[in-house]
C-alpha cells in the first residue's frame, strides 16, 4: 500500500463505481439497479460489524440455480468462485478505509440470479434497501420478491413494502424481508419497486424492470467538512466563500452555524505510567472544558488509555461526571496511542452531528499495532478533526536545539488535515487555557456541505477555502468522497 495515499497496489480495487452518503437523508438515486433473484438465494454469512484490518475471509454460500459466484469491491470485480460455496479472502490491510462488498450468483446461462452485500468500516452506513426479483414476470403462478436491508446497527427498520407496477403485493416488518404474490394480482406490470422506511422516517427504494439488464447503482456523497474562523470576523455566510475541491470550484449547498447541530466530543486520556504526575491538573481542566463546552444537545465522553481501551463514561451532558472520571484509574502500563485513536474515531462516526477528538498524551506510542502512517491516513478518511495535546517535557526541551521537530511536524500534521490545530505544552498549568480555547473554537464552528463528484475515485481530494471578507479560515486539508 502507498503510506501517502493509504491505496492498495490493486488500484482498481478502490474506484467508487458506488459512491456512499455521509448521512442517510441524503440520499439519491441516479441509476436504478435490478437482479434476478429468490430470497436470499445468495447470502454473505458472516458479516463483521466493527472495525477490521488485516486479511478477511468472506464466506458466501447460495442455492440453485447458482454456478459461480462474483465477489466486487466498491463496483470493481475482485474474485470469482465456482459452485455454490466458498470463502473469499480480501486483503483490507492497516489502511483503513470503507469497503462495499457484493456478492452476486450467476447460473450456468451466465444470468444473475441473486445477490448480497456487506459494507466494512463504515461506522454508519447509509439506510439503503436493495430489490431482488426476476428478470422476467411470468404469466402465471405464485412469484417471491425480496429485499435485503442495509443500515447503520442502532437503526431499526419500520416496514419493507412490495409494489409490482402500482400496485402493493406485499409487506415485511422483520427479517427475512420477502412476499410471494399471485401474479393475476398485478397482470401486465413493467416493473416490481420496494420501498423501505426506518424507525426513524427515513424512507429508501428501488427498482427492478423486467426484461432489463443489471446496472449499477450510483449514489452521490452528501459532504459535510468542519469550518473554523482562525481571525477576523466571526460571522461568515455561504455567498462570501469561495470553495475549490482539487483546485475547481464547488457550489457551497449549505453553510450550517454550530448552533444548528450537536457536538459529541471524546476526550482520550494517556493513562500510560509517564502520565501518573498530571492527574490533578487533568482532573480540573477537563471539568472546566466540559463545562465550557457543553450546551443541551452536545455530548462528551471521557475515554481512558494505557496498552488498552476503557470508556470511564458514556457521551453524557454532565460537566461533573466527566470530571470525576477522570481520577479513577491507576495510570500504569505502555501507551498503545495509535490503536487507541483509530479506534476513538471509528467509534464517533456512528454518531450524529459533529464530532471531535481530543487527545491528551505524552506523544509517545509503544506497542500499537498501527504506526503513524496508518493514524494519518485514518484521520484523513474519517473527516473527524483531531486536537493533539501533547504534554512532555522533553519533547519541548528537545525542540529548542532543533531536535523532534519531524515528530512534531507529522502530530501537527495530523490536526491541520482534519481541520483542527495542535498543542505542544511543557507545564501542567497551561492545559486549562488550552482547553478553553478547545471550547471556543468548538462552539463557533460551521459546517460547510457539498456534493462530491459521483464518478470521483476513492482517492484523496484537495480542499481549500477563502473569504472575500478576508477572514483566515480553517478547514481539513482534503477528504476521501
Amino acid at each position: 500500500m502507498n503510506a501517502e495515499r493509504g491505496t492498495m497496489n490493486d488500484e482498481r480495487l478502490f474506484r467508487r463505481a458506488v459512491k456512499f452518503i455521509v448521512h442517510p437523508s441524503s440520499f439519491i438515486v441516479l441509476s436504478l439497479l435490478c437482479l434476478s433473484a429468490q430470497a436470499q438465494t445468495v447470502r454473505i454469512t458472516e458479516k463483521p460489524e466493527g472495525l477490521v484490518h488485516g486479511l478477511v475471509y468472506v464466506p458466501v454460500s447460495a442455492t440453485e440455480p447458482v454456478s459461480r459466484i462474483v465477489l466486487s469491491i466498491n463496483g470493481v470485480k475482485w474474485s470469482e468462485v465456482p459452485g455454490r460455496s466458498g470463502t473469499i479472502q480480501v486483503p483490507v490491510g492497516e489502511y483503513i478505509r470503507r469497503l462495499r462488498l457484493r456478492a452476486v450468483g450467476y447460473d450456468s446461462a451466465n444470468n444473475a440470479v441473486g445477490e448480497d452485500e456487506m459494507v466494512l468500516n463504515d461506522p454508519r452506513p447509509p439506510f439503503r434497501v436493495r430489490l431482488e426479483a426476476p428478470r422476467q414476470l411470468p404469466a402465471s403462478g405464485t412469484l417471491t420478491l425480496s429485499a435485503n436491508v442495509i443500515k447503520p446497527e442502532d437503526l431499526g427498520v419500520a416496514t419493507v413494502e412490495f409494489y409490482v407496477g402500482e400496485q402493493k403485493v406485499g409487506e415485511a416488518k422483520a427479517p427475512p424481508y420477502a412476499t410471494t404474490f399471485d401474479v393475476k394480482a398485478a397482470p401486465q406490470s413493467t416493473y416490481a419497486r420496494v420501498v423501505a422506511r426506518s424507525s426513524e422516517g427515513v424512507e429508501a427504494n428501488d427498482v427492478v424492470f423486467f426484461g432489463s439488464q443489471p446496472n449499477d447503482q450510483i449514489e452521490v456523497a452528501l459532504q459535510h467538512v468542519p469550518m473554523s474562523v482562525a481571525s477576523g470576523p466571526g460571522d461568515v455566510s455561504a455567498a462570501d466563500l469561495t470553495l475549490l475541491d482539487n483546485g475547481k470550484p464547488k457550489k457551497i449547498e449549505a453553510l450550517v452555524p454550530a448552533s444548528d447541530q450537536p457536538l459529541n466530543v471524546i476526550l482520550l486520556i494517556d493513562y500510560s505510567e509517564s502520565m501518573l504526575e498530571e492527574l490533578p491538573v487533568v482532573k480540573a481542566a477537563a471539568r472546566q472544558f466540559a463545562q465550557t463546552l457543553l450546551r443541551p444537545q452536545d455530548r462528551i465522553a471521557v475515554v481512558g488509555f494505557n496498552q488498552r481501551l476503557f470508556w470511564l463514561t458514556a457521551f453524557t451532558n454532565d460537566f461533573n461526571a466527566a470530571a470525576q472520571s477522570v481520577d479513577r484509574v491507576k495510570p500504569s502500563g505502555e501507551t498503545h496511542l495509535y490503536d487507541s485513536v483509530i479506534e476513538m474515531l471509528f467509534d464517533l462516526q456512528k454518531m450524529p452531528g459533529r464530532h471531535a477528538l481530543v487527545v491528551l498524551t505524552d506523544g509517545v506510542d509503544q506497542g500499537s499495532k498501527f504506526k503513524l502512517d496508518h493514524v494519518i491516513h485514518y484521520a484523513r478518511y474519517a473527516g473527524v478533526p483531531m486536537y493533539p495535546i501533547i504534554k512532555n517535557k522533553m519533547l519541548s526541551r528537545l525542540m529548542r536545539f532543533g531536535v523532534g521537530y519531524l515528530e512534531a511536524r507529522r502530530l501537527a500534521g495530523i490536526a491541520r488535515d482534519t481541520g483542527a490545530t495542535y498543542f505542544i505544552i511543557q507545564k501542567e498549568r497551561e492545559l486549562p487555557g488550552v482547553y478553553a480555547r478547545l471550547a471556543n473554537e468548538l462552539r463557533s464552528q460551521y459546517r460547510i456541505v457539498f456534493y462530491s463528484d459521483a464518478s470521483a475515485a476513492d482517492q484523496w481530494h484537495d480542499l481549500a477555502v477563502s473569504s472575500r471578507l478576508g477572514q483566515r479560515l480553517r478547514i481539513p486539508k482534503g477528504y476521501f468522497p
